[in-house]
């Protein structure tokens, strides 16, 4: 069995290579988001963001936490976790404000602790165990018309519950793993009108054909053997390097707890520690202080949302 941290290192560091190869050439040029945003040309945009909200109380108060009082702007939303019910409520009372996306989930990775899909099982047999629970790593011989039944029941969970999603995204990436996968991937943001979270390698024929309108700079990450050199030395060296143009970090945020500590066992990658760390990073003055030293916008799906598809 492949693990979360072998996933995380072949989607965001290998997936749009492996993208080129499917289908042939890469975005030459793209619109000019920055001023579409307001921002002269050349500026260095930043969406900090939290991913797998719902997926833990802890993880969803952190998020809150560092939404309200720190540097972080936006996150995703996972619809077949048990702690759901709670961002959406969150969401509602700050209708005006928030910035959640759907963190679109085809994996369930955890130990002992396990979800599956919101479709009824008898709809998407191909996506779950012999348990009825995702499987715990990506797939790619999966029946491709249950992934766009899954995703559609996931997306349409969350206008049901009140939480109006401003962007969609992939856990683990599982959405990238083929051409077929990045297709229904795209198609979700055309059906829906939503940006999803992609960068400038993906190929232009492809994001031509599904209207894709907004295309990131770059998606940054930390990996295992970064984080072991000193999480918060990678996100001060990566805030630094930030290219013009959008980009985005992708963060997990929540307390190290009894809960975290159950959830994530015998799993240290993107584990309890982990998200404590970028938790307090993240709602650090060392934090606010560097990004305004290096003259970072922080930016939010919802600002992409509205300038790109509300018209």
């Amino acid at each position: 069995m492949r693990t979360r941290y072998m996933l995380h290192r072949k989607v965001y560091k290998n997936i749009f290579i492996t993208a080129l190869m499917l289908i042939g050439f890469t975005v030459k040029s793209q619109v000019n988001i920055a001023g579409k945003l307001g921002f002269p040309e050349g500026t260095k945009m930043l969406i900090i963001h939290a991913d797998d909200l719902g997926v833990a109380h802890s993880e969803n108060i952190a998020s809150f936490k560092a939404i309200e009082n720190g540097s972080v702007n936006s996150a995703s939303v996972m619809m077949p976790t048990p702690w759901v019910m709670e961002v959406a409520n969150y969401a509602k009372s700050h209708a005006d404000t928030h910035d959640f996306g759907l963190h679109l989930v085809l994996s369930s990775e955890w130990k002992n602790y396990r979800w599956g899909p919101v479709s009824s099982i008898d709809q998407v047999p191909s996506l779950i165990n012999e348990h009825g629970y995702f499987h715990p790593d990506c797939q790619t011989g999966i029946n491709i018309k249950e992934v766009e039944t899954e995703l559609r029941a996931q997306i349409d969970r969350a206008y049901a519950m009140g939480l109006v999603p401003t962007h969609l995204d992939s856990h683990m990436g599982c959405l990238l793993q083929s051409q077929e996968l990045i297709e229904v991937y795209l198609k979700m943001g055309q059906v829906y009108k939503l940006p999803v979270l992609i960068t400038k390698e993906f190929p232009k024929e492809l994001l031509k054909k599904y209207d894709v309108k907004v295309v990131l700079e770059d998606a940054l990450t930390i990996m295992p053997d970064q984080y072991a050199k000193g999480s918060e030395a990678y996100y001060i060296n990566a805030i630094k390097n930030l290219k013009p143009g959008i980009s985005t970090f992708l963060i997990h945020t929540a307390y190290d707890n009894d809960e975290l500590k159950a959830m994530t066992i015998d799993h240290p990658e993107w584990g309890n520690e982990w998200r404590q760390k970028d938790y307090d990073f993240f709602t650090s003055e060392v934090c606010a202080k560097i990004l305004k030293e290096e003259n970072i916008q922080l930016v939010t799906w919802r600002q992409l949302k509205e300038a790109f598809y509300s018209e």
